[in-house]
């Protein structure tokens, strides 16, 4: 039975509350090496759940965290396939696996009800967002963020790249553009005023060697939060864990994100409409 302040595979235990409202419990635990935090919420559930999550400040509007979190994805050290997810999807038996990125934070999830696939996700994992082969090569990171395509045609260059397209997508939403416009003037000063997904004219702007050095600063064990939930094996998953994180040092690179000052604007922003659906979007926030 685990106890407050015991060791086990380099995780110590820092606390254990009760939960009854899920009739369970949540343990919190410390990786003593460098500082990774663990949080276990047992409880009677089949359905194993793993995150792995790390703190992403974008500096700008580049997209670099979303363009990274397609791009640890594409092959690693351990699992060189082009597609580690599509192969997992043709033998896992997940339930749920993703990966997201937020205003402020980049998460890879899984869930899961077989213990052995839970293990096999949870290295496959570990070992892209820790090795992963965009690195050593700038293929994924054109394909996933930007490149240049030439028209046979006409000789014209214009940009490509899956993430590029996407958020085109996105701001051609009047009012999705809208509501990521008002994050931008409610704070100027912080993270929160800058596109974490990246706005399309902004993200040829970002370069591989920026690319691998946003990876460095926000992608160590130090920066990382991991959760874990239901009837999980933990000693195996904290062997697993250990084989990972016991590569690296404490980073005392803190990662701060400092409070908006209060801002007061008016603006007037044209977005693109066709003329069947001219029409003016009014937001109000504070």
């Amino acid at each position: 039975m685990l106890e407050i302040g015991a060791l086990i595979y380099g995780f110590c235990v820092k606390s254990v509350t009760a939960l009854p409202d899920v009739e369970g419990r949540m343990w919190r635990m410390t990786y003593e090496k460098n500082g990774a935090e663990l949080v276990w919420l047992e409880r009677k559930d089949d359905v194993k759940t793993f995150v792995i999550a790390f703190k992403t400040l974008p500096e700008d509007d580049t997209g670099v965290a979303h363009i990274l979190e397609h791009s640890v994805l594409s092959g690693s050290g351990k699992y060189p396939v082009k597609s580690p997810f599509d192969e997992l999807r043709k033998s896992s038996l997940r339930v749920f696996m993703n990966a997201m990125t937020g205003r402020d934070r980049t998460y890879y999830p899984f869930s899961t009800r077989n213990n052995q696939d839970f293990l096999n996700l949870a290295d496959v994992y570990l070992d892209a967002v820790f090795d992963p082969n965009v690195l050593r090569s700038p293929l994924a990171f054109k394909q996933e963020g930007w490149h240049y395509e030439i028209n046979e045609a006409t000789g014209n260059l214009s940009y490509n790249g899956v993430v590029y397209n996407e958020m085109k997508g996105v701001f051609a939403d009047p009012e999705r553009a809208a509501s990521r416009d008002v994050l931008h003037y409610l704070y100027p000063d912080t993270v929160y005023g800058n596109d974490s997904g990246g706005k399309p004219e902004a993200i040829p702007n970002l370069t591989y060697e920026k690319f691998c050095a946003f990876y460095k600063k926000y992608y160590h064990p130090s920066n990382a939060r991991i959760f874990l939930d239901g009837s999980v094996d933990l000693p195996s998953i904290l062997e697993k864990l250990d084989g990972y994180l016991k590569r690296y040092a404490r980073s005392d690179d803190a990662v701060v994100i400092p409070i908006q000052k209060p801002v007061s604007c008016r603006k007037q922003i044209k977005y693109p409409s066709s003329e069947c659906e001219r029409k003016t979007i009014l937001v109000d926030a504070w």
